[in-house]
């Protein structure tokens, strides 16, 4: 069976741990980690990067990891390789358009992002209530990036609160990923000016480390 790695933001978060270089989480179909490859520095002991690991796992990600399958690789800092050009970061996908029509009781919502050099375009219908909208724009966008995304996916929740004294949109997309299952994935954006361009970012916030690998 090929090895799974469906763990990114725990990886993304190794690397940022100071005196880790690169981090590699292999997983089971469920998602628990099987195996950590990390490659670090001398600034620290092995047993120190492996602590650092078991305990940014926990209490980051709410995952408790068993210290034998972590495995470390050392080198001296002047030994790491040096990148012979900047590392070009993938992607995201970025909103480009939001319009919303209404037509009596109806709302016709459509939504375009940008990905790269392509255009992708999403729309979603429904009832035009206030207390709707937030809902369809988030609709209209997960349709737009259902291509990109490559599985079957569904808004839960979208809405704008207040919190701190500042306007947030957050969302709840679930996604049915193949041989795991069903996945909550989060996301939140600030209200610069306008609610529903809010939404729509919240939903690629959500779904931008499935989109951009």
């Amino acid at each position: 069976m090929s090895s799974l790695r469906l763990l990114p933001e725990l990886e993304e978060s190794l690397r940022r741990v100071p005196g880790i270089r690169a981090a590699s989480v292999v997983t089971d179909p469920d998602g628990k980690p099987t195996e950590i490859h990390v490659v670090a520095s001398r600034s620290k002991n092995a047993k120190q990067v492996v602590r650092d690991v078991q305990s940014l796992a926990f209490a980051r990600h709410g995952i408790e990891v068993d210290h034998r399958i972590i495995s470390v690789v050392q080198f001296e800092d002047d030994e790491l390789p040096i990148p012979s050009r900047p590392i070009e970061l993938p992607p995201r996908p970025v909103i480009s358009s939001i319009s919303i029509r209404i037509a009596g009781s109806e709302a016709d919502v459509c939504v375009g992002v940008d990905f790269g050099n392509d255009h992708y375009e999403g729309r979603s219908l429904g009832a035009a209530a206030m207390n709707q909208r937030h809902m369809l724009v988030a609709r209209a966008t997960l349709d737009a990036v259902a291509e990109l995304l490559g599985m079957p996916a569904e808004i839960e929740y979208a809405s704008v609160l207040t919190m701190g004294g500042r306007r947030l949109a957050a969302c709840v997309v679930q996604i049915s990923v193949p041989r795991v299952g069903e996945l909550a994935l989060s996301g939140s954006a600030l209200v610069r000016n306008d609610e529903a361009d809010a939404v729509a970012r919240a939903v690629l916030d959500a779904l931008n480390r499935r989109l951009s690998g």
